[in-house]
């Protein structure tokens, strides 16, 4: 949400959908194979397996490719280094592993499921979304297939396909809690606030230490005018936890919407506190110090947040008006140029003053 403050000042407000991808489950523990004279394949599997219950990735990797050497066409092998890499975080060896366990045998459903979820580490939706189609068309229909649709989707924007697609996961999981936080943040994207608050409320009767959930319900009291109600949110998802940064600059801004600017400030700072690289939180106490007219501190906080992302336009056009409010025109039009080049379009009204 973005708010104007002397037609220049905006107020950053993010809010989580509480996407939680659950990551792959990288090893078959059930499938270890009996190991009879001379099997060295077999051996090899085996000791991956082990290698991975102590979290030991390079070594279990290099257990699992060692019994593909030995046998080709052991499909287990390639399934769980692929698990094995997932969890390492090495996405893109997780989707060629998959890749060569399917050519293996491309029956199983849950395989193009897994390769999904590592196309979704990588940002590729459309091929997430063909192999979670593959998923079901083979078969694989549980709820985590959907939900992890709906994410894509909703990352996508397609909010009305992230309703349809968390809604079948709620059918086949009815305590699905996080599918339901996520079918309320596409209502609420869609403007829905009561469907978007009810969705909220049963996921917290579900869990109710999900911190994010107290977050979202608080920014969608906020777009409906409730501020004390926000507060009182934000405040619960710091309860549950207490590092969650986003939670503590959306409390900020609301202080900001009620006026409370001293306490807006104590709020951004702590959001900086528990995350040093939080730009947008130094951009909206830049705001709220303008607002206690300490504009010098403005512009301080004004080019922390340019510091940590120099393509941050609106925080160019604040700082400019900080600058103007200290009587530096120069300093002032050099800031507004930036962040028209940066295609922050609004800036040109102030640029026309600045060649007169």
């Amino acid at each position: 949400m973005i708010k104007w403050l002397f037609t220049v000042i905006s107020i950053i407000s993010f809010t989580l959908g509480g996407f939680s991808q659950t990551n792959q489950d990288a090893i078959d523990t059930n499938a270890t194979i009996v190991v009879e004279k001379n099997q060295e394949a077999e051996i090899a599997y085996n000791r991956g397996i082990t290698e991975f219950d102590k979290k030991d990735y390079k070594a279990a990797i290099a257990s699992f490719s060692e019994a593909i050497k030995f046998k080709p066409s052991f499909q287990k092998a390639f399934i769980n280094r692929a698990g094995v890499n997932s969890d390492a975080g090495n996405y893109k060896a997780a989707v060629d592993d998959y890749t060569k366990a399917l050519a293996l045998d491309s029956s199983q459903g849950k395989l193009f499921f897994k390769r999904g979820q590592s196309y979704i580490s990588l940002n590729d939706y459309p091929s997430a979304l063909k192999d979670i189609a593959s998923a079901i068309n083979h078969d694989y229909k549980v709820a985590e297939v959907y939900y992890n649709r709906a994410m894509v989707e909703f990352t996508m924007e397609k909010y009305k396909k992230t309703i349809s697609d968390d809604s079948i996961a709620i059918i086949l999981k009815p305590d699905y809690a996080y599918a339901y936080n996520d079918r309320g943040s596409a209502k609420r994207m869609l403007e829905d606030y009561a469907g978007a608050l009810a969705d909220y409320r049963t996921a917290l009767k579900i869990d109710p230490k999900l911190a994010f959930v107290y977050n979202n319900i608080g920014s969608v009291l906020r777009k409906q005018g409730d501020i004390e109600g926000a507060i009182q949110n934000y405040d619960k998802a710091l309860k549950c936890d207490s590092t969650y940064y986003i939670a503590a600059n959306n409390r900020g801004s609301a202080n900001f919407d009620y006026k409370n600017y001293e306490a807006a400030v104590v709020d951004f700072k702590k959001a900086i506190k528990i995350n040093p690289g939080y730009a947008f939180a130094y951009n909206n106490m830049g705001n709220a110090l303008m607002k206690l007219k300490m504009n010098q501190e403005a512009v301080d906080a004004f080019t922390k947040a340019i510091n940590l992302d120099k393509k941050y336009a609106q925080a160019y056009v604040n700082r400019g008006a900080a600058y103007e409010l200290l009587r530096k025109p120069n300093e002032a039009c050099n800031d507004w140029k930036k962040a028209v080049d940066l295609g922050f379009d609004s800036a040109k009204n102030y640029i026309t003053d600045c060649e007169k």
